[in-house]
C-alpha cells in the first residue's frame, strides 16, 4: 500500500532538483490531492491551487539528508494544506458576514509575510499589510476560535477522521504515523491542520515560542514521512 501512494523516486537525479524542479516533477500530487478532497461546494481547480501551496512549501523545506523520499514528504504537506483549506472553508461559513472577506485576506497576508520574514508576523505587521486596525484582527481571531470545532486536546482524537476524504488505506497509514508521534508533536499537528491555527496562535496556546512550534512542526512532518516509508 505504501508504495502505491508514496512511490520512491525512480531516478536519484530528482533529489538534486531545485525547488522549482521538484514542484514541476511532482505536480501530479496536486491533482491527486484535489481529487481526494473534492466535495460539494468546492472547486477542483481551487483545491489544486491550494495543494500547490503545500507542494511549494515541501520543495522549499525538503532536506534530502533526512533520508525520506520527497514524494512521501511532499504528500504530507499537500494533505495538510488541503485539510487546512477545507476546515477554513467550513469555518468561514459560520463566520459573521463582515469577517468573511477579512478571513480570506488574512490567510493570504499571513502566508505572504511568513515567506517574506521567515517567521510568524506580528499583529502590527499583519494590520499594516492588510490596512486594518489591530482591533479588527483581534475580533477575527476571537471569531475564528469560537468557530473552531474543538480545543487542541479534543482535536487529537479527530486526527484520523479529519482525513475522511482520503482513501481508507491512506487514512490508516497516516493515522498510524500520527499516532507514533510524541504528544507534543501531535498537539502541534492537530493545532495546525485540524484547528487551522497559525504558529503564533499555537505558540500562545502551548506556552512555547513560535520558533519552537516551527521546529516541532517540521520534525513531526519528517517523522510521519519516515513512518510512511518504513
Amino acid at each position: 500500500m505504501v508504495n502505491s501512494v508514496f512511490a520512491k523516486e525512480s531516478s536519484p537525479s530528482l533529489l538534486s532538483h531545485s525547488p522549482d524542479g521538484l514542484v514541476t516533477a511532482y505536480h501530479h500530487l496536486c491533482r491527486r490531492g484535489a481529487k481526494k478532497f473534492w466535495r460539494t461546494g468546492l472547486e477542483r481547480c481551487d483545491l489544486e491551487q491550494v495543494a500547490a501551496i503545500g507542494l511549494i512549501k515541501a520543495a522549499r523545506r525538503y532536506d534530502r539528508l533526512l533520508g525520506t523520499p520527497f514524494e512521501a514528504y511532499a504528500w504530507l504537506f499537500v494533505v495538510g494544506e488541503l485539510m487546512h483549506y477545507v476546515r477554513d472553508h467550513e469555518r468561514a461559513v459560520r463566520l459573521p458576514r463582515r469577517l468573511i472577506g477579512l478571513e480570506r485576506r488574512f490567510t493570504r497576508a499571513h502566508e505572504t509575510l511568513l515567506a517574506r520574514l521567515g517567521r510568524e508576523p506580528s499583529d502590527a505587521e499583519l494590520s499594516a499589510e492588510l490596512g486594518v486596525l489591530v482591533a479588527a484582527l483581534v475580533e477575527l481571531r476571537e471569531a475564528r476560535q469560537s468557530a473552531a470545532p474543538a480545543p487542541i486536546d479534543e482535536a487529537l482524537s479527530d486526527a484520523v477522521p479529519a482525513l475522511d476524504a482520503v482513501a481508507p488505506e491512506d487514512r490508516i497509514m497516516v493515522g498510524a504515523a500520527f499516532a507514533a508521534l510524541s504528544r507534543t508533536e501531535r498537539r502541534v499537528i492537530a493545532g495546525v491542520y485540524l484547528l487551522g491555527l497559525t504558529q503564533l496562535e499555537l505558540s500562545r496556546r502551548l506556552g512555547v515560542s513560535a520558533k519552537r512550534v516551527s521546529r516541532i512542526h517540521h520534525a513531526a512532518l519528517g517523522r510521519m514521512a519516515r513512518s510512511l516509508e518504513a
